[in-house]
């Protein structure tokens, strides 16, 4: 038998619980919370890598900073020292030279001082004993033997006193040339000098002690 389809009636229909409509509004809320989140997120994020960059170009600059003024202090500090001891070399360049130069005087003082002593016992020895003129007579006739013209130049005290053997000492050197035996004031006791037609040798004692002394100073 045929069932029977019975129309709902209204009450069932009122019974039952309403359906609930889709909201466009509240996903739309919801997708933009979640933008927000993600900008302030990434925000954030730059603001901290901003900071951070900051933080290290601030240190890099820093340390550029620093590095640069060592350098400087460096260029500096090399170029003082350069100049330092350019200043220590002149110094003790000029202390050297100082010390050469009183070193040197101090030797010309003692050597002549020397040559002066000297002298002065030679001077005494010289009137003590006439032989030595007699030598240095013999040493000058010696160096001027072979000339054709000589010219004997003695003290006229010596010139008096040794007159008789200073002839026989130029007879026995110079040979077959005359020796001319002046007396001359200006040649000083005890010397001589030989006077060729080629220059002379002085054997005065003070020109004795002049070579001697120019030899020591040299």
């Amino acid at each position: 038998m045929a069932g029977i389809i019975k129309a709902a009636s209204s009450s069932n229909v009122a019974t039952s619980e309403p359906a609930r409509a889709f909201q466009f509004d509240d996903m739309g809320q919801s997708y933009l919370g979640n933008v927000k989140a993600e900008a302030a997120r990434i925000i954030s994020e730059a603001r901290q890598e901003a900071a951070r960059i900051k933080a290290k170009a601030t240190e890099e600059g820093k340390q550029a900073a620093i590095a640069a003024v060592e350098a400087s202090l460096r260029t500096r500090l090399e170029q003082q020292l350069k100049s330092g001891l350019a200043a220590l070399a002149q110094a003790s360049q000029k202390i050297t030279e100082s010390r050469h130069a009183w070193q040197r005087h101090w030797e010309t003082h003692a050597v002549r001082l020397a040559a002066a002593i000297a002298e002065r016992l030679c001077r005494r020895e010289l009137a003590r004993d006439p032989a030595i003129t007699l030598t240095w007579v013999r040493e000058a006739l010696e160096l001027a033997a072979g000339n054709a013209q000589l010219a004997l130049r003695l003290n006229p005290g010596d010139h008096a006193a040794l007159a008789t053997q200073i002839e026989r000492i130029s007879q026995q050197i110079a040979g077959l040339a005359p020796v001319q035996i002046v007396a001359d004031e200006a040649i000083t006791p005890g010397g001589c000098r030989v006077e060729t037609q080629f220059g002379s040798l002085d054997q005065q004692l003070e020109a004795q002690l002049a070579r001697l002394t120019d030899e020591m100073l040299a």
